[in-house]
């Protein structure tokens, strides 16, 4: 396997597509269990607004890991123009953090609605599907941001058949989040979600 294209005079390229899957497949792990670990810094809300800018179990550091970790592929495959990576970082981030409350106001709608009534065990319904709804909604938006800022230094993902399918990615695997909470392993979200988005870019990427 030749390493050439991690040089910074090397024209930007992906490696053979095996390499660059598995290479950002162990990346996004990476990223995931950095994003596992509890926040050592307070609740930060914007106090007016009620959003979420960092939580012990969902941390800000989480979103600004991942999004490392994606324009450090965008900046070795993509385009070496630090402005465009710096963008794609800090959109990565805006989708961390467009995601996290999506996934709350998503949850906090279901656990209010009159869904299940008042039977017996309705409550406990109401978390499963808000939980599940919550993953999915957040997932989606996360990942459609994500697309949307590696899109400004890879032309590649701004083909519908690449960012499609890293929203889908993204949608698909947030409902991982009801095992996450359940379980008290936010591991079981994030290491996945960003392993296989972040090898959903990469599969965009080299993608003819």
């Amino acid at each position: 396997m030749k390493w050439d294209f991690l040089k910074a005079d090397t024209l930007p390229r992906p490696p053979p597509g095996a390499h660059a899957v598995a290479i950002v497949a162990g990346v996004g792990v990476l990223t995931g269990l950095i994003s596992s670990i509890p926040s050592p810094l307070p609740d930060m809300n914007l106090e007016d607004a009620g959003f979420v800018l960092n939580a012990t179990g969902i941390p800000l550091h989480a979103g600004i890991a991942f999004g490392i970790g994606v324009a450090g592929m965008m900046w070795l495959w993509a385009d070496r123009d630090p402005a465009k990576c710096l963008l794609t970082l800090a959109l990565v981030l805006i989708g961390w953090l467009a995601a996290i409350n999506t996934a709350n106001d998503v949850f906090s709608a279901v656990i209010g609605s009159d869904l299940f009534g008042t039977v017996t065990g309705a409550k406990a319904s109401r978390e499963v599907v808000g939980l599940l709804a919550a993953g999915l909604s957040g997932g989606a938006v996360g990942a459609g941001l994500t697309a949307f800022g590696c899109g400004i230094p890879a032309e590649p993902i701004r083909r519908p058949k690449s960012w499609i399918l890293i929203v889908i990615v993204g949608a698909g695997l947030g409902p991982l989040l009801y095992p996450a909470v359940d379980l008290d392993a936010m591991a079981i979200l994030f290491v996945p979600w960003q392993a296989l988005v972040a090898t959903s870019i990469a599969y965009g990427l080299i993608r003819t």
